[in-house]
């Protein structure tokens, strides 16, 4: 070979090399990593205990754990969490940080704050926000408040709010403002992987105020299926990927249940679910079929900034595939954000020189002689949970004392909020243990109310529970002098006044068989009473005011609940079979 076709045979080879190395890099996926929390509740103040509750692939710690908190070892808070996620994104460059909401309403720095400083910090961390049902407790004008900072006297929130299923349109400021501000999806393009992003919040009527539910346009079901808020999400979806997404993400506020059983399966071109709703931190990943064809991914982070979760993605042209997943604990392990603690210290000092609130954070109530639980035990019949019994207990004790005829106290376990640990006790805690609701002259949570109810509409409401148990718990209603049981195989009945998984002959106050004639003086929030009473009224008829009527004691939950520890001392709750599934095995 000549020295000029040598070279042009040389230069070929190069130039095929060349293409043989661009398709090879071509070929490469692309990844993503996107970090998510949920549920957070304003918790910016570290939680004080022995340990960090264990995901669901790991056993539970020791109900003697953190006992007297002889350690003081705390864990969580928004500064610990801003290390977190900024260490992170300084090893990769390639992330999305997302919050599935639920970030308002749990503890004091809420409750004298109304969440602004807390969003204001998320500035700094997240890409977006989905709206969670607790973001609406005190109105769409609040809600506009903070996120313009009127209320707070500061510059607007300058983080993406996603909410798709909510309709602002209407007349006034607070919903024209909403309407601009709070959008139904946003593109990013995050190291060449371009990413549609649109957010999904529960529509549970319980969760809102009349004027709340009207605005969900798209119902869960209706007899025209393309009306439907599945159909409608599939078209938010499939409108992303035809602008060229790569990644189309569900940031959803509707609820381990509803992600697995209805968006997942129904809703096309979803590659990802970031959920909430639920407070479920998960072992591994869901990864269930899409009805586009490929997979969909579901993780959940748990609440109240316990974790971090870290998910991996591979892009290229054929799809997405999970690369991995990790749910980081931010514990005592983690340091503080210097800057975000002193903003947190800022709050916390702001909540302490408040003349309504005073030393909640340090001031010891009572003590705790173990971890008392907002769940039920994970084996067994019992469907009383350590919080309900001792809410429920302090809600009858108090207005007895009070001079109140009560012949039981009602609560359910979608309004109360995190567990106490063992050890000191002090007013945050309480608080985050019964959080919702909002009093602005006492900045406190739920009032306490008495109502007569007859026996039949008591056993209806209890069966009302239990229909609604194997789909959700935030309805699972927990008791004091008051005892059931209930059969969750059985079919649920739609109609109230039909019993099918209540057994009657079960249902006893004070150890006497309910009898559907007499009437009853119950004690229970007024938020029960509202979501009860609202059960009465004539479907057809929105000006029907319902069959109830309450009598107002003016006492908060959390000043009965405080009270009532404070009596005991040393505090000492476990779930006891005040309330039995017969459906599930006895423990032995």
């Amino acid at each position: 070979m000549n020295q000029r076709g040598f070279r042009v045979f040389l230069v070929a080879v190069l130039v095929l090399g060349l293409a043989v190395l661009s398709c090879a890099q071509t070929n490469q996926p692309k990844k993503l990593t996107i970090l998510h929390t949920n549920d957070t509740h304003s918790a910016m103040v570290p939680f004080e205990t022995g340990f960090i509750p264990a995901v669901a692939s790991e056993p539970k710690p020791s109900s003697w754990a953190g006992l007297w908190n002889v350690w003081d070892q705390d864990y969580a808070g928004i500064a610990r969490m801003a290390t977190l996620i900024k260490k992170l994104r300084a090893t990769d460059k390639n992330v999305l940080a997302l919050n599935a909401g639920d970030v308002f309403v749990g503890s004091f720095e809420f409750n004298k704050y109304l969440g602004y400083p807390e969003l204001k910090i998320m500035e700094n961390l997240y890409d977006a926000m989905e709206l969670g049902n607790h973001e609406f407790d005190l109105g769409v004008d609040a809600l506009a408040g903070v996120l313009s900072g009127t209320l707070a006297g500061g510059p607007p929130v300058n983080l993406p709010i996603l909410c798709a299923n909510v309709d602002f349109s209407g007349t006034g400021t607070s919903l024209q403002f909403l309407k601009n501000t709070v959008k139904p999806s946003i593109i990013r393009t995050v190291g060449g992987v371009k990413v549609g992003i649109f957010g999904l919040v529960t529509q549970e009527p319980q969760n809102y105020s009349d004027a709340v539910n009207a605005m969900f346009p798209y119902p869960y079901d209706a007899p025209d299926q393309t009306k439907t808020l599945w159909a409608y999400a599939g078209g938010i979806a499939g409108g992303l990927k035809k602008q060229g997404c790569d990644v189309v993400i569900c940031v959803s506020h509707l609820g381990t249940y509803v992600d697995v059983n209805f968006l997942a399966p129904y809703v096309p071109y979803i590659d990802v679910i970031i959920g909430g709703h639920t407070h479920d931190a998960y072992a591994q990943p869901y990864v269930l079929d899409s009805p586009s064809g490929g997979k969909v991914i579901i993780v959940q982070a748990g609440c109240f900034g316990w974790y971090l979760g870290e998910l991996k993605l591979n892009v290229d042209s054929s799809g997405i595939t999970l690369d991995k997943w990790v749910l980081y604990p931010v514990d005592g392990r983690v340091k503080e954000d210097p800057q975000v603690r002193t903003i947190v210290n800022q709050v916390r000092s702001g909540v302490v020189n408040d003349p309504r609130f005073g030393p909640v954070y340090s001031q010891p109530v009572a003590f705790a002689l173990r971890d008392i639980l907002k769940s039920w035990p994970a084996n067994g019949q019992n469907r009383d949970t350590p919080v309900g019994n001792l809410v429920t207990d302090a809600f009858k004790n108090r207005l007895t004392k009070a001079g109140y005829q009560v012949d039981c106290a009602l609560d359910v376990l979608g309004y109360e909020g995190a567990d106490i640990y063992a050890g000191k006790v002090v007013g945050n805690n309480i608080l985050r243990a019964v959080p919702y609701g909002y009093d602005p002259v006492s900045g406190l949570d739920f009032k306490v109310v008495v109502v007569p109810l007859p026996g039949s509409l008591l056993l209806g409401g209890l069966e009302y529970a239990a229909d609604n148990v194997t789909n959700t718990t935030d309805l699972a209603v927990q008791g004091s002098g008051i005892t059931y049981t209930y059969n969750s195989n059985n079919p649920p009945v739609q109609q109230l006044g039909l019993l099918s998984r209540i057994d009657p002959s079960s249902v006893k106050v004070n150890g006497t068989s309910v009898d559907p004639g007499k009437y009853y003086m119950v004690a229970m929030s007024d938020q029960v009473f509202n979501f009860l009473n609202a059960l009465t009224k004539n479907p057809q008829d929105p000006t029907d005011p319902g069959m109830l009527s309450s009598l107002s004691t003016g006492l908060n939950e959390y000043t009965i609940v405080r009270d009532y520890m404070k009596s005991l001392k040393f505090v000492l709750y476990k779930s006891e079979g005040r309330i039995k599934d017969t459906a599930v095995a006895a423990s032995k």
